[in-house]
Parts: C-alpha cells; sequence; structure tokens
C-alpha cells in the first residue's frame, strides 16, 4: 500500500481512492490521468464547483469537441444538470470527473478530500459525512473562492428564480 505524505496527513492509498491504481474505462483510457491531476490538484478552483466545458477540456488534455462528442456518445463524464439562464452552457465536476477517469475507484468525495488536503485544509477523519461537512463550513464563508464566484454567482441567481 503506498501513503501520500504531506506535512499535514498521511493519506493511504484505501483513503483516497488508489490514485496509482486508477483504471479508466473506455473512452477514458486515452486521457492522460497525471495531467488531469495534476492540473485538478493545483487549482484553486474547489472540485465539487462546476467548471465550464472550456475548462474541463484543458483539466483532461483535450478539445473542446472531443468532450462535446463524449457528451453526444455518453461516454464521457457526467456533466450537471442544465440550469437555465445566461446562454446553453455545459458544466462539469472535476470530483465527477476524476471518479469517471478512476473507473469508479474514486469517489467524488475522497477527490475533494485530497484537495482539501493540497490546499491546506486537512480533515481529522477521512470520511464522506467529514469531508461533506468541511464543504458546507467552507460554502458558508463569503468570498472564500473569488476566481469562481462570479461563475458561481450565475448559477445562484438561476436557482433563486
Amino acid at each position: 500500500m503506498q501513503t501520500y505524505i504531506s506535512s499535514n496527513y498521511h493519506f493511504e492509498e484505501k483513503e483516497v481512492g488508489q490514485l496509482d491504481s486508477w483504471t479508466p474505462k473506455g473512452i477514458a483510457k486515452h486521457v492522460d490521468i497525471k495531467h488531469f491531476i495534476a492540473v485538478a490538484m493545483t487549482t484553486n478552483l474547489p472540485p465539487w464547483r462546476p467548471i465550464p466545458s472550456r475548462l474541463a477540456a484543458r483539466f483532461l488534455g483535450t478539445s473542446i469537441q472531443v468532450l462535446a462528442n463524449w457528451r453526444m456518445r455518453d461516454l464521457g463524464p457526467a456533466t450537471e444538470p442544465m440550469r437555465r439562464g445566461q446562454g446553453n452552457r455545459i458544466y462539469y465536476r472535476p470530483d465527477k470527473i476524476a471518479e469517471w477517469l478512476s473507473g469508479g475507484k474514486c469517489s467524488d468525495w475522497q477527490f475533494s478530500a485530497l484537495w482539501l488536503q493540497q490546499m491546506g485544509m486537512p480533515l481529522d477523519v477521512i470520511s464522506e459525512a467529514a469531508v461533506r461537512d468541511r464543504i458546507a463550513q467552507l460554502e458558508g464563508v463569503h468570498n472564500l473562492f473569488p476566481a469562481v464566484n462570479r461563475l458561481w454567482r450565475n448559477f445562484r441567481e438561476v436557482e433563486a428564480v
């Protein structure tokens, strides 16, 4: 079993969905997983928040057209439910992309736990409930993630109407 060491916490392989043993299925085999993890873990965008398809394509190292083809053929990662508003945009959650890439070995909350740890917000106990509680706590803090506030504001305005 491999251990991922940080200054604050040790993640054992089983706790983060066995990052080294991800086995992508289908079309996901053609994606550079190391590139995705490197980009997703170093960005200040939380993985539980939706990102536009253009950014998702950059995370995956593909073109937006390839991502659209995967979506139309139902081969790619799950999209976020459409929200009506300004334009017809498609959104993806990085934690759901990671779940798709891992072939189901890394759930969305495990990927979010790893991101939180990378950002210097480690958890005392790694469990789904602890991760979801930390996400709820962070979402309650105003202006914590300014890079995505404009995008997220559009979602909230549409949901409020």
